[in-house]
């Protein structure tokens, strides 16, 4: 586990240059180019732009689902 709480890996995106492939984060929907948080939430897999949205997702979307 990070100093921050968080518990996933860096995964590098490698797309070919005629791919057009958009990967957002799935906490703020940025555009990710070159690496990706890889992190298991609730039995699935996320993928953020980086640690720091990984805890916003987990403190302030679980949290919101949670309520």
């Amino acid at each position: 586990m990070g100093a921050s709480g968080t518990t996933g890996a860096w995964q590098d995106l490698r797309p070919q240059v005629w791919e057009t492939v958009v990967t957002p984060c799935d906490c703020c929907g940025q555009v990710v180019a070159k690496r990706l948080w890889v992190v298991e939430v609730g039995g699935s897999e996320r993928r953020f732009c980086g640690p720091d949205c990984e805890a916003l997702y987990r403190d302030y979307v679980l949290g919101r689902k949670d309520a």
